[in-house]
């Protein structure tokens, strides 16, 4: 063999050694730097498996704090009512995520435990201490074998209970499957959920893969565990397969009782494509080499040395932490390690990048944090201050959510209902308040309600305002405010019994003098002189008058009272409307272009009246040669009526007061009327679901209108 050939083949020789070392120390060291990754991101993912859990624990105790306050189900379980608690389970089963609702008495004696997913077999759980919440985890014996569950149990003071919720960590449960899947998209790879107990893996989501038979927790693994240590990071073996894995011990663990942990892995074939780029690299670097050692041998010997050691260089620093060195690309001379120098650099670049938007984002944490902290305290001090407020209010106020149910109760609505507060909180409306009506408004209604006592034989009036309330995007409540009207109502009735009382003795006196008075202007006491006559009319028209007067008094002793009686029934306008034109003839007329039909739902006496007063009312304030119109139109479903007169008019100061009690306009006689006849008016059409109003301009006369529910053939 010649010495070229021996020459040729030593430098080969070398060329692929070289090859091979540089190939393989790169892979090492890169293999290092993205083990050293893999093992921060499986911290990190241990962390929001731990958070998670506590997210669900806190979850699980609002909604069992909340569920523990509801008054029906305290009833049922203060009557041990089996059916009711399990009909009451039954339905928050279905609402909710729940696997297990458990219940026992102060004893641990089971009263009821209802399961959703599986057969209802026995559980024990340990009691809490006195007045506190205990959460953690148990095993649950199933008809597939022994699971793992999260549990939390509450202890209910009156009466001596205590409730717990159960929740199977399996392939089902919400909390592993959404976590499985978040890490597996986080990584693009799949990522398996464990949970141990001491040593014994209780639960996987790799038992997909190799079924329930796999490795237990190796010694040292539970020795660290056990020994307090945070996490536990190393690689391990699952089936036959090699996995990356950290390992987190419960905080919910208790001395004395089995250590729970919980552990995450990745498997280590992860890095396997990039080991066959790398590895394509090392044989095409080697085959271009052994093509061209006769020409570049001596130059590839010269490159891949600082090449090789700048490299080497970086990786050391790497390794040390420091991300912020960079390979220069000047120093790599030759193709093959300036791509993997590029590489490097570009991992590096991404690593930075990476290291600074954690940072960036932990800063914005720390900030959001603390603008939470302040708007809290300011919420706190807000709320004090509001619910300081509604208890020195006089007006009782009451607060559903939007079930109906009431969570909050003041000291004013206790004492207006004699109701105690503790008592109607988680209570409904319907059981204190029956005949309140709230469905379907979107507005504040105000009503009235009247609720028997049982220590009183008079029952207690309230006038309660119901108003919708929300917070942002949450389900619609309701306000109630309530006021005590039972003196103002013992007020009414008595001022209607004492009006109604005097209208009538004096209507009793009046008729045997109207009688008397008609019967002497009859002749029947024999002739009178013309004097006589005279002054005798003027005492039965000014009685005539009293009477009138009477009448309005107890009409409007009748409204104020509520005890406007009406007999609806069909009514045709035009009819009504011409008798009382015919009767005040010519000077009243029926307008031209009425409707043809105009049956209205009314009171047909009461209508009556309120013409003859609208008509009386224009003839008074009108000249003596003027003519007032009556007509009718059809706006809607309704039947407007309008009596139309060319008198003095009303001033525009006046409009808005006219319709009140004892208000008589200031261009007329004012001393004629009594100030009851608008009011009247008003309150009798608006009794029948109509409305009134005038349109009037002073010396040019007045237009009165008022509308009425057109019949469409109701009886």
């Amino acid at each position: 063999m010649s010495l070229y050939t021996k020459i040729l083949l030593f430098f080969i020789t070398l060329v692929v050694l070289l090859s091979v070392v540089t190939t393989y120390s790169g892979i090492r060291s890169i293999e290092r730097i993205a083990v050293n990754e893999l093992e921060k991101g499986l911290a990190s993912d241990i962390d929001l498996f731990s958070f998670s859990v506590d997210s669900e624990f806190y979850h699980m105790e609002n909604r069992m704090r909340f569920v523990a306050m509801r008054r029906p189900l305290r009833d049922a379980i203060r009557r041990r009512d089996i059916g009711r608690i399990r009909e009451i389970f039954t339905d928050l089963l279905q609402r909710e995520s729940i696997d297990v609702l458990h219940l026992v008495d102060d004893r641990n004696t089971p009263i009821v435990t209802l399961r959703s997913r599986r057969t209802d077999l026995p559980v024990t759980l340990p009691l809490p201490a006195s007045g506190a919440t205990t959460r953690g985890f148990t095993t649950i014996d199933t008809r597939d074998g022994v699971r793992p569950a999260l549990f939390l149990s509450i202890p209910l003071e009156e009466p001596k209970v205590v409730l717990s919720e159960l929740v199977i960590l399996d392939n089902a449960n919400p909390l592993v499957r959404n976590l499985s899947d978040l890490l597996s998209r986080k990584r693009g790879e799949p990522v398996y959920v464990s949970l141990f107990k001491d040593d014994r893996r209780m639960f996987s989501t790799i038992f997909s893969l190799t079924g329930t038979a796999t490795q237990d927790l190796p010694e040292e693994i539970t020795t660290a565990l056990q020994g307090g240590r945070e996490n536990y990071i190393g690689r391990t073996t699952i089936g036959r397969s090699g996995y990356y894995t950290v390992y987190k011990p419960s905080p919910y663990n208790e001395a004395g009782s089995p250590v729970w942990s919980y552990g995450i892995a990745v498997s280590e074939d992860i890095f396997m494509p990039f080991k066959k780029r790398l590895l394509f690299v090392f044989v095409m670097i080697s085959v271009l080499a052994t093509s061209a050692v006769i020409i570049i041998t001596f130059a590839i010997t010269r490159g891949i040395d600082p090449s090789l050691r700048g490299i080497l260089d970086i990786c050391a620093k790497i390794e040390d932490g420091n991300t912020l060195s960079r390979i220069d690309s000047k120093r790599v001379t030759t193709r093959e390690f300036t791509q993997i120098a590029s590489s490097i650099n570009r991992m590096l670049d991404s690593i930075s990048e990476r290291e600074k938007t954690i940072s960036d984002n932990m800063d914005r944490i720390r900030a959001i944090n603390a603008e939470l902290e302040e708007k809290t305290n300011i919420i706190r001090q807000d709320r004090m201050r509001f619910l300081s407020i509604l208890e020195t209010v006089d007006e009782g106020v009451v607060a559903l959510d939007h079930e109906g149910v009431i969570i909050y109760y003041n000291r004013a609505a206790a004492a207006i209902t004699g109701t105690d507060p503790e008592a109607a909180l988680g209570d409904t409306w319907k059981s204190l308040f029956p005949s309140l009506d709230i469905s379907g408004e979107d507005h504040a209604a105000l009503q009235e309600l009247t609720i028997p006592r049982e220590d009183s034989s008079e029952p207690l009036y309230l006038r309660v305002l119901a108003s919708p309330w929300s917070v942002e995007n949450a389900p619609q409540g309701r306000i109630l405010v309530l006021q005590d009207i039972s003196r103002e109502k013992r007020m009414e009735e008595f001022k209607a019994d004492f009006v109604s009382s005097i209208n009538h003795d004096i209507r009793s006196f009046l008729v045997p003098v109207s009688g008397f008075i008609g019967r002497i202007l009859e002749g029947k006491y024999g002739p009178l002189e013309d004097a006589v006559r005279e002054r005798l009319l003027n005492v039965a028209d000014n009685v005539s008058k009293v009477h009138h007067l009477v009448e309005n008094y107890l009409n409007v002793s009748r409204i104020e009272s509520g005890k406007l009686d009406l007999a609806i029934g069909p009514v045709d306008m035009n009819e009504v409307i011409r008798d009382v034109a015919k009767l005040y003839a010519p000077r009243v007329i029926f307008a031209d272009g009425a409707t043809p039909q105009a049956l209205v739902l009314a009171d047909k006496d009461y209508i009556e009246r309120v013409i003859t007063n609208l008509v009386v009312n224009a003839l008074k304030f009108s000249p003596e040669d003027s003519t007032v119109r009556i007509g009718t139109r059809v706006e809607g479903g309704m039947l407007v009526t309008f009596v139309e007169d060319r008198g003095a008019g009303i001033p525009a100061r006046e409009l808005r007061f006219i319709f009140e009690k004892y208000r008589r306009g200031s261009l007329g006689r004012r001393e004629e009327g009594s100030g009851l006849g608008l009011f009247i008016v008003k309150s009798v059409v608006e009794g029948h679901g109509g409305s009134i109003w005038v349109d009037s301009v002073p010396g040019r006369g007045s237009t009165f209108f008022f509308s009425l529910p057109l019949s469409r053939g109701e009886i």
